[in-house]
């Protein structure tokens, strides 16, 4: 269950690693619902055939994303003791003697994984990065074969879903991993009596 919306955060923080995670407020749904919606409407200016239409679609894309950025950070609930804790767990293991490039959190099924140390970073850049090219080969293709687009665009996606498995594979096979459900959880506060402070 969420904490009180006392604070008026429209966000709550992701549990491990950098970011915002779902809405929890319903000022939160509509900011991402618009975003949604600018995207949608990107996706029709580009395929409108007006003159321009490309580069104001791109324009408007990254003023939503930029402007979403900005306001779901600025209305993200702060970290909790309890998840100072969970981040303080986390440099310790971060600082330990393991050579892994990796850290990777599991509750069940669920992993999040993070890059430890510049290492781990250079590590996730070298994998990341052919996709910059691969995407501009993409815009490339999509140009020069208009006709062609939907064996085109199977095709990148097949090449991409590949990139990111084998990528996911050799992270996990590099990570160390640390069970949440087997750590102890953090005592509750009982309600307190009458007499109790």
């Amino acid at each position: 269950m969420h904490e009180s919306l006392d604070d008026g955060a429209w966000f709550a923080p992701k549990r491990f690693g950098i970011g915002v995670g779902l809405p929890i407020a319903w000022q939160g749904w509509l900011l991402l619902a618009t975003y949604f919606g600018a995207l949608a409407g990107t996706k029709v200016l580009m395929h409108s055939g007006l003159a321009g239409s490309r580069p104001m679609a791109f324009a408007l894309f990254l003023a939503a994303t930029a402007v979403f950025l900005v306001v779901s950070h600025r209305h993200t609930r702060r970290r909790t003791a309890t998840a100072t804790a969970e981040a303080s767990l986390a440099e310790a293991a971060r600082t330990s003697d393991q050579d892994t490039l990796f850290l990777c959190y599991r509750s069940g099924l669920k992993f999040t994984c993070q890059p430890r140390g510049r290492a781990g970073w250079f590590a996730l850049a070298a994998w990341t990065l052919p996709l910059l090219p691969m995407s501009l080969c993409l815009a490339w293709l999509l140009l020069r074969f208009p006709e062609n687009v939907l064996p085109i665009g199977i095709g990148f996606s097949l090449i991409v879903l590949f990139w990111s498995a084998v990528m996911v594979f050799w992270i996990l096979s590099r990570s160390e991993m640390i069970d949440l459900k087997a750590l102890p959880k953090p005592p509750r506060r009982g309600k307190r009596g009458p007499g109790q402070r």
